[in-house]
């Protein structure tokens, strides 16, 4: 009984141990991009956002360009994560948050919701810390790092 329980903490250490170094230490080879934090933002001009599928629409706002708490839908036109890496469709759905840099804001009619909607022209993006790989457990990811094993 003593062995056996000393082997599941020895196999849980050891688990947790290399989850947490290659969550938080290791740099993977193939780094595409990394992810910033919001101290990093303080001077600029950005909204955050998550993907979303909705008719007309890929991105739900979650923080305005004001900072504040929202939930709208919104169009970004310009910089597009998805569009530049190659992401494949599991690393859009784990619910990360994607930070904008704005040019332009405007509203538009939208033909496929009939009423006017927010328009974002953005000239760059980046991903807010922590990133999420996939909706799944994801143990040995790297919470730091887009890499080549998140695209298509």
């Amino acid at each position: 009984m003593y062995f056996i329980t000393a082997a599941l903490i020895f196999i849980i250490g050891a688990v947790s141990g290399a989850s947490f170094y290659m969550k938080n230490i290791y740099t993977p080879e193939t780094i595409l991009k990394t992810a910033v934090t919001k101290n990093e933002l303080f001077d600029k001009n950005y909204i955050l956002c998550k993907a979303a599928a909705t008719t007309g629409f890929a991105w739900r706002m979650v923080k305005d360009e004001d900072g504040k708490k929202t939930s709208i839908y919104c169009n970004i036109i310009g910089a597009n994560p998805f569009d530049e890496l190659n992401l494949h469709g599991e690393f859009g759905w784990a619910d990360n948050t994607f930070v904008f840099y704005i040019e332009e804001k405007k509203m538009i009619y939208s033909e496929a919701t009939k009423q006017d909607e927010v328009e974002y022209i953005v000239t760059g993006w980046d991903i807010l810390y922590p990133i999420k790989h996939s909706n799944f457990v994801d143990l040995f990811s790297s919470k730091k790092y887009i890499t080549s094993r998140d695209t298509k």
